[in-house]
């Protein structure tokens, strides 16, 4: 049919049709991110109901043209519920709650209903509001419900994260027994009984979880995965691995899941020996989980912790293979820290410049693993690079401070230690000043290190005096050392067996290598992660 007889068939339509038509291709063209041309259309429209002004709105929204679409908002002729509930969406996601709460307040309760409600409820959850979220609701509760708005499962998905959220295991039971009393199971909402499985076990109540998954009628591949990951939680790796061998389909979050579990739990090789199931189980083809920047995240540290260089480059190569590396940051920087671990500082130091984007963690993961194995020089020389790239962060100055004191670079340590807030503008905080009297006493000097430990402007801790002890130790400097140990037994009451002994090795030059030995000690520093 040729153009022209389309357009005589659209005048012929009844005039209720045609303004139907009109409003579904502004609705189109909005949801194919045309703003502009969705708004051209409305203006074209020569009649305009309330449908069509908020089809208009809802194409400002998803555009992301916020105040253009607030303007419109307050231009419209008349407004009702779903123009409130698509301009508080809007505002939401920009960060506007304040602003999305004044029009949420601003519609009279009787004209509200579950759409605006849950609109604003998850407008504050989402903004880091919790409590707000919780306390609209129950707030409003008992008057929508006389007239008749009941909350629906969005709405109870969204309140169970707040209650995690703001950790309230009482609301969330009582949320519970609503959802039990308002809400059929079916397959469509199972996303809420999956968030009340997540709720439960995120504040503690594994056996409520437990209850709600074994009670569910339609579960999912997210309900067995949330449950496992509650499990993990808990450090229930048994029960698990128990439910991760009865899922049938499993995806790429149910190995990550378990993959993780293992490896938190001190079971790094269970973990491994897990990640080679899942890369033989993609070579075949009946195999549905892909392998993921998150999954060989854990993966590699796994090799961190254990230090196996051999396999974590195997793991390396099969991460370039898959085209991961150098795109995913994430990946990148686990791949430092692991080589870092292992001392495979030229690994480091590739994979580091081949990285297309660094993050902040990048150079300081960097710069942490080239000082702590012994490249104090090349430590300094990445620093500077990150300094005049302005990509450093509080961590840094520890990172850089923890290399000059394994290097022995006492002078250039100090003038960091000194610059930092003066010319970088960075806070000095307790870890700084626990890395620089570390620093200090590595070097001999112990009597410089005590006096900063005493005029810095936090009391000092353990760790500050754990740190001044070990170098009284190490340089057989009895008379610190027993203030050390003085302080370390207020501060520890608990370890006074420990610390009387050390008090008797300061005294004899002979016996404090013993003592060194014994003193359980936490280093002035800080690992980058």
């Amino acid at each position: 049919m040729s153009s022209r007889a389309l357009a005589k068939a659209f005048q012929e339509l009844p005039h209720r049709s045609r303004l139907a038509c009109r409003t579904i291709e502004v609705t189109e063209a909005g949801k194919a991110g045309q703003a502009e041309r969705a708004l051209d259309l409305f203006e074209a429209m020569p009649v305009k109901n309330q449908v069509a002004w908020n089809a208009a709105l809802a194409a400002l929204v998803d555009a992301g043209r916020t105040e253009r679409a607030l303007s419109f908002f307050r231009d419209m002729p008349l407004r009702n519920a779903t123009s409130y509930t698509t301009m508080i969406g809007g505002l939401s996601r920009d960060g506007a709650a304040d602003r999305a709460r004044g029009l949420f307040d601003e519609l009279p309760l009787d004209q509200h209903n579950v759409f605006t409600w849950t609109a604003m409820v998850s407008c504050h959850a989402r903004n880091g509001e919790p409590n707000r979220a919780v306390e609209l609701f129950a707030a409003l509760y008992g008057e929508l419900f006389a007239r008749g708005v009941l909350p629906n499962a969005h709405t109870f998905s969204t309140l169970l994260k707040a209650c995690v959220g703001i950790q309230s295991l009482a609301m969330a039971l009582q949320l519970h027994a609503l959802i039990f009393k308002l809400l059929k199971e079916g397959s469509r909402d199972c996303f809420v009984w999956n968030a009340l499985i997540d709720a439960h076990a995120k504040l503690g109540s594994v056996s409520d979880a437990e209850k709600v998954f074994h009670e569910m009628r339609c579960r999912d591949i997210c309900s067995w995965n949330i449950m496992m990951d509650g499990y993990s939680r808990h450090r229930l790796v048994d029960r698990a691995l128990d439910l991760f061998r009865m899922v049938g389909d499993k995806d790429a979050f149910s190995w990550n899941i378990m993959i993780y579990c293992l490896s938190e739990n001190r079971r790094g090789e269970d973990a491994l020996l897990l990640f080679i199931d899942l890369v033989r189980s993609c070579g075949r083809r009946d195999g549905n989980a892909k392998l993921n920047a998150s999954i060989y995240t854990t993966v590699v540290h796994t090799c961190s912790v254990l230090t196996l260089l051999v396999f974590g480059r195997q793991v390396h190569a099969r991460i370039v293979k898959d085209r991961v590396c150098q795109s995913n940051v994430f990946v990148c920087n686990s791949l430092i820290s692991m080589y870092s671990s292992c001392g495979a500082t030229l690994d480091l130091q590739k994979v580091f410049e081949e990285m297309m984007v660094r993050d902040v963690v990048s150079w300081n993961s960097v710069i942490q693993g080239l000082g702590q194995n012994g490249l104090g020089r090349q430590a300094l020389a990445v620093a500077e690079r990150a300094l005049d790239l302005k990509m450093y962060n509080s961590k840094t100055f520890i990172a850089i401070l923890t290399s000059c004191s394994h290097a022995g670079l006492l002078t250039e340590g100090l003038a960091y230690f000194d610059n930092m807030t003066v010319k970088h503008g960075v806070k000095r905080t307790l870890d700084h000043y626990i890395s620089a009297i570390d620093l200090l006493g590595r070097a001999g000097k112990l009597e410089e290190a005590h006096d900063l430990l005493q005029s810095m402007p936090f009391k000092p801790n353990a760790v500050a005096w754990s740190t001044l002890l070990h170098s009284c130790l190490t340089h057989k400097n009895s008379i610190l050392g027993s203030i050390a140990v003085q302080q370390l037994k207020l501060l520890q009451p608990d370890d006074g067996e420990n610390y009387e002994r050390l008090v008797q090795g300061c005294s004899e030059s002979e016996v404090l290598s013993v003592g060194e030995k014994r003193a359980a000690h936490i280093p002035g520093c800080s690992w980058v992660t």
